[in-house]
């Protein structure tokens, strides 16, 4: 007679519901996903997408979209250039969400910032993604895409603090103030 079988799924901790801005957010953070929070991790985490528009637009829609889902944790990823109004920050902490804004000014700049080049004040962000989707390895919106150039290593050791908050998240780490 064979010895029971051990189930060796982990049992779930947590989840983690994280929306970005748009197709490219959601491209990146699905990117850090698979490097920070790989199956067995303990946590399920899905990344969605708010498909742009204004802060307030996209907490309005990740309220109402996901209000009736049990996810132990939410994260919204905005813009900074255009962050959301302090009643819109709290209403998105009301239903539960916290919020980190990508810095400076954007995705694009957090991740130009990642790889130690200098963000000015002045740039758009047409500007900056202009400056990073021609490196990417693929289309902009593909997780594939970010793989080449923000390794584990270097998204491990980045001194950018949207980053590594997200990071931290996914890896069901407590925030540090101030980051």
């Amino acid at each position: 007679m064979s010895a029971p079988r051990k189930n060796s799924r982990a049992v779930l901790h947590s989840t983690l519901l994280v929306v970005g801005e748009g197709a490219d957010d959601r491209a990146f953070i699905s990117h850090m996903k698979q490097l920070f929070c790989p199956r067995g991790s303990g946590q399920s985490v899905k990344v969605e997408s708010g498909d742009g528009g204004s802060a307030g637009n996209i907490i309005t829609n990740a309220i109402r979209s996901y209000r009736d889902s049990g996810y132990d944790r939410r994260l919204l990823l905005l813009d900074a250039d255009l962050p959301p109004t302090p009643d819109e920050r709290k209403r998105a902490e009301k239903a539960g969400y916290a919020i980190i804004l990508w810095a400076p000014q954007s995705l694009e700049g957090a991740l130009l910032d990642t790889l130690g080049e200098a963000v000015q004040p002045h740039e758009t962000s047409q500007q900056l993604k202009q400056r990073l989707h021609p490196r990417l390895a693929a289309r902009h919106t593909e997780a594939t895409a970010y793989a080449v150039l923000f390794t584990r290593e270097l998204l491990t050791g980045t001194r950018n603090p949207p980053i590594s908050q997200l990071r931290r998240a996914l890896l069901n780490q407590p925030a540090v103030p101030n980051e």
